[in-house]
């Protein structure tokens, strides 16, 4: 039976990945990395490791400190790991790495194959810099499996869901406009599938996940399902298309279908609408 161990003791996402790696028959253990107790550990029976504890933004984060635990962290784990004979390690990273800002201009939002990492603030910056100390290192004999990882949504983590409700509770219809512009975002149990799809077929490389073709109106379509929609507040929306707050609730920021189509779409285990309700569900 493989080990594997998850980094993180307390995170939602980090019990998440747990649980299902736990569910398809792994030897799984949560080990928290904050102080230096983790240093002490011994890896030499572990497999694989699924480093997912880091710093995101949030109000009040010293710049500095996203390098010391995005970047240096990572990379004294993973020197650790590869010195005592782990065979494969997942990182969480970030579409941050991209630099690619919400969009309404035509054209413009979208990642592909071809799109350059060029990382416009200090998280996004640590998670390329991890990332690469991570490749530097990556052989044969140590996978490196890098996920850069959209926006998040799920069981206790609801908080990019909760800008929309916010959005849309003070208005009485859903506004009907830029439904061409796309968004990429992640369930917590599609994200859990994939990692188990990696781990299962010890694939390495980058991964570029989302739940597809989801605009800010399907966002909140799923979350108001009995709320009216207007194409008049839609025009109106429109009108105010230069506005940083329509930008950020409209504005395009996805992965192209054939960066995000890995493993045919197999980690797809929840549709959008589906996962939504299941968070608010009871």
């Amino acid at each position: 039976m493989q080990k594997v161990i998850v980094t993180g003791k307390n995170g939602a996402l980090s019990l998440a990945v747990a649980e299902k790696i736990r569910s398809e028959g792994f030897k799984v253990e949560n080990v928290g990395l904050r102080g230096s107790g983790w240093k002490g550990l011994d890896f030499s029976d572990t497999d694989v490791i699924v480093h997912v504890a880091g710093l995101v933004p949030k109000e009040n984060v010293d710049a500095q400190d996203f390098y010391k635990i995005n970047f240096e962290l990572t990379k004294e784990l993973a020197e650790k790991a590869k010195s005592e004979g782990v065979k494969h390690f997942v990182y969480i990273s970030s579409m941050a790495v991209y630099g690619v800002v919400p969009s309404l201009d035509d054209g413009c939002g979208i990642v592909n194959e071809n799109t350059p990492c060029d990382p416009t603030g200090d998280y996004g910056k640590s998670k390329l810099l991890a990332e690469n100390a991570l490749n530097e290192i990556a052989d044969e004999d140590f996978v490196v499996s890098v996920i850069r990882v959209p926006s998040i949504y799920g069981k206790g983590k609801t908080e990019y869901l909760e800008q929309y409700r916010y959005f849309v509770g003070r208005l009485k219809r859903i506004p009907l406009a830029f439904e061409n512009k796309y968004k990429s975002v992640i369930s917590v149990e599609n994200l859990c599938q994939l990692i188990y799809l990696i781990i299962k077929s010890a694939s390495g490389g980058v991964f570029c996940p989302d739940d597809g073709n989801i605009c800010a109106v399907d966002i909140i379509k799923a979350l108001n399902p009995d709320k009216k929609t207007s194409r008049f507040l839609g025009k109106i929306i429109k009108l105010f298309k230069k506005d940083g707050r329509v930008i950020d609730y409209y504005g395009a920021c996805y992965y192209s279908e054939k960066l995000s189509n890995v493993f045919n779409g197999d980690y797809r285990a929840v549709s959008f609408e589906d996962a939504v309700k299941k968070i608010y569900e009871n």
